[in-house]
């Protein structure tokens, strides 16, 4: 049912709540579309944040007709793009811009400007908006727009605010979200963990809120399912492979909270834990491989084709593969043993431009014996993207990557039971257990993200047990 202080909140136009992680946030949100008249639009951040969302409004059975769920970047786009006249949104605007940004900014100026009220009001009832304390003064003027023509709520917590887009400057919660949204109330139940059966866990982190906003972490106080081991900073994979061993029942989710600024980092501790990576859309990996794909040719092109085969496969030989193709091109009768379909398929790719064989490269590595994929939301973001172009030449392939990247925000995120991300990648998701690396957090509020993971049990591995940040 709905808490008091959001049910009082949805009898006025507007409102904020703020709610600590794990208190039932996204279920009061998912409350609200089912039980209050009407149409809502749903607007978060992440990929990761729609999913979760979605994946509550259909465990609660909401009717789909009650409710759209979308990251703000992705529905401004549809908007800004669809009246480019009152938007003011250049025709030519591409995703491989990566200037959001301009694309939010235009959609809140199609609002202010009134031209599409009547759509707004026939298309949804409110909107509610979550993750609010992530963001930017431009998101915040857009939220302002969209309150300006129907009722508007939010929900944030100023200590889970880890996202920084680029240089742009964030909103203040305190000054700017509450000025024109009014605390309405506060979330406290630590339902996540009652859930669980380990309520001592919730009340603890919700206890502590006040130390961790000051900064301040004690382990040496913690619950018995909070544990520590001394490790430090900049740890190689395989040392932090050995601490990331967790005790787990069939059915549980371990995971393993690293660096937020190394993809490949990632992957390699993946690797040795037998994990799967959590992977941003259009993550830096995916974004270079695409700029080789369109700068280089010959042995570098081929070169760029193996480097992502390397991260993102397990047991692909890479090393291998280069020595066998660069003796097929220099002189095929030395080729005691016949090329793989993979090789000839790499072969072919250090010979020309064509897209069709970097994508029958992947699709052959795939198959090999003892191959195992790593990254698998990077290999079939990749994989799509490529098959788009082939299938549809004029396409620009950092264009098919974002169509891509739109159609997996709706069909939603898969990880594994065993996964390495960052707190960035796994903010709004919840796990079993979650072992935290010393590289996996900057800043108090990333610390409070990746310790509201775990239900059942936390790992910490740290130089210190009691430290100020």
């Amino acid at each position: 049912m709905l808490e008091a202080t959001v049910a009082q909140m949805m009898a006025s136009r507007g409102g904020a709540i703020e709610a600590p992680a794990g208190t039932g946030k996204t279920e009061q949100i998912a409350l609200v579309a089912r039980h209050v008249p009407g149409r809502w639009l749903i607007l978060t951040h992440t990929v990761a944040g729609v999913d979760a969302i979605r994946r509550r409004l259909r465990r609660l059975s909401v009717p789909a007709d009650k409710w759209q769920v979308d990251t703000l970047s992705a529905w401004a786009h549809r908007y800004a793009m669809a009246y480019p006249d009152g938007s003011g949104l250049a025709r030519t605007w591409s995703a491989r811009d990566r200037d959001w940004p301009a694309v939010i900014r235009a959609a809140a100026t199609l609002i202010e400007r009134g031209a599409i009220n009547s759509v707004l009001r026939a298309s949804y009832t409110g909107v509610l908006v979550d993750e609010y304390q992530d963001c930017t003064r431009d998101h915040h003027r857009l939220v302002c727009a969209l309150a300006g023509v129907l009722r508007c709520y939010v929900f944030g917590d100023p200590l889970q605010a880890i996202f920084g887009f680029r240089a742009e400057e964030m909103a203040d919660w305190d000054k700017d979200t509450l000025t024109r949204f009014p605390l309405a109330g506060r979330l406290e139940t630590p339902h996540r963990w009652i859930a669980a059966g380990n309520a001592e866990l919730g009340n603890w982190l919700i206890a502590g809120r006040a130390d961790f906003r000051a900064g301040r972490f004690d382990f040496t106080r913690a619950p018995e399912s909070v544990s520590w081991t001394r490790s430090e900073q900049k740890a190689g994979a395989n040392e932090l492979a050995q601490h990331c061993s967790v005790r787990m029942e069939d059915g549980h989710t371990l995971s393993v909270l690293h660096s937020s600024v190394s993809d490949t980092r990632r992957a390699d501790l993946a690797k040795l834990i037998r994990a799967t990576t959590v992977e941003p859309v259009g993550g830096q990996s995916e974004r270079e491989f695409y700029r080789a794909l369109r700068d280089l040719q010959g042995m570098n092109r081929m070169e760029a084709v193996l480097t992502l085969a390397g991260t993102v496969y397990s047991g692909a030989d890479v090393s291998g593969k280069r020595k066998r193709v660069d003796t097929l091109l220099k002189n095929t009768n030395r080729m005691r043993i016949p090329a793989s379909p993979a090789e000839l398929a790499l072969r072919a790719v250090a010979q020309g431009n064509s897209l069709r064989s970097v994508a029958d490269f992947f699709s052959c590595l795939e198959r090999e014996f003892g191959v195992t994929v790593v990254r698998p939301e990077l290999s079939y973001c990749v994989g799509a993207a490529l098959r788009h172009c082939i299938e549809h030449p004029d396409v620009h392939l950092d264009d098919a990557a974002f169509q891509i990247a739109n159609a997996r925000r709706e069909r939603g995120r898969i990880i594994r039971n065993r996964s390495v991300g960052s707190t960035l990648l796994v903010k709004g998701l919840e796990f079993d257990h979650v072992v935290i690396t010393p590289d996996a957090c900057t800043s108090r509020q990333n610390w409070y993200v990746a310790l509201t993971r775990a239900s059942r049990s936390v790992k910490v591995l740290s130089p210190k047990a009691r430290f100020t940040i």
